[in-house]
């Protein structure tokens, strides 16, 4: 019986290091040349900083040295080997006439992250993020 205990209770610690290590907060800053919509906000061309806190995973933050800022939640998550290199960061817009959606966010080596989805036709506009 404490054999078991002891086993369950390493099981536990070690479950807990390994979520601790895989959340770790993941950040890029662009300057984005043009308005663009988060979640039904409409924000201006400038700079800004994406965040995805370790505490709060299925949320990316979008926000400004100006205070503006923006929530958008994580549709859901894309292969990165796929699609980036170890130097690949970037940005996806959707583009719907003249509007602009924030779409994607790709960080090097983790996944892509899917912020908005649309079935209407559409373009993509993309800014690269020098890391």
């Amino acid at each position: 019986m404490r054999t078991r205990f002891l086993v369950m209770v390493g099981f536990l610690s070690l479950l807990a290091v390994v979520s601790a290590f895989g959340q770790e907060e993941l950040k890029l800053e662009a300057n984005i040349p043009f308005q663009f919509v988060v979640e039904g906000k409409v924000l201006p061309a400038g700079q800004y900083t994406f965040t995805r806190d370790a505490g709060v995973q299925k949320i990316i933050t979008v926000s400004s040295p100006d205070k503006v800022r923006a929530l958008a939640p994580i549709i859901t998550w894309m292969a990165g080997e796929m699609h980036t290199t170890p130097e690949d960061s970037h940005i996806v817009f959707d583009k719907l006439g003249d509007t602009y959606y924030l779409s994607e966010i790709w960080i090097p080596g983790e996944d892509g992250f899917l912020l908005h989805s649309t079935k209407e036709k559409h373009t993509h506009r993309t800014i690269n993020v020098p890391r």
